[in-house]
């Protein structure tokens, strides 16, 4: 930040790590995180973030040039993921050109309510920090979720991933 070291890093480059191209936006995934299969269709990639408290998860989804209802639907529906929250905090930056929409949330998490599911388990002490990026091959959804300790273990490493995505050239055939 200061006179001279590294000033063109901007604070980007995660320490370790491996880089991964999801398809539209280029990520680097922090040292400790562990790669998992997605659970679902929707996922492009998934994480797990360990923690003491219990471990947390990162799920990427990324539904195309046409999005899945636009940044304020997104961020209302994942607000409605939780009930007696704190009500949660946005803030916009710019990530490589690309707007970028965050979210931090803090309450019992609820999650989605599936039609035929039913309602899924209410977990208390639940923390979400969120991202929809909007990438030139359209919008990618970041959402990390799991105990407050952490996601809090984990916030300065979740911002610096988001940090440090760069628009990939493999989301332009979707």
């Amino acid at each position: 930040f200061g006179c001279g070291s590294n000033s063109e890093d901007k604070g980007a480059a995660v320490s370790g790590g491996q880089g991964q191209d999801l398809g539209g936006v280029a990520v680097m995934v922090p040292d400790g995180w562990v790669t998992e299969p997605p659970s679902n269709q929707m996922r492009k990639a998934q994480y797990k973030l360990p923690g003491d408290a219990g471990d947390a998860e990162l799920g990427v989804t990324y539904f195309g040039t046409g999005g899945a209802g636009g940044v304020d639907a997104n961020i209302a529906r994942w607000i409605g993921q939780f009930s007696e929250s704190d009500g949660g905090k946005t803030s916009k930056q710019t990530v490589a050109e690309m707007p970028v929409t965050l979210l931090d949330i803090r309450g019992s998490f609820v999650g989605m309510q599936r039609p035929m599911g039913g309602a899924s388990e209410t977990k208390n002490g639940q923390r979400m920090l969120a991202a929809i990026v909007e990438a030139p091959a359209g919008a990618f959804y970041f959402k990390l979720v799991g105990p407050k300790a952490t996601v809090t273990k984990w916030e300065q490493s979740f911002n610096q991933f988001v940090k440090a995505m760069k628009p990939s050239a493999g989301g332009a055939k979707a």
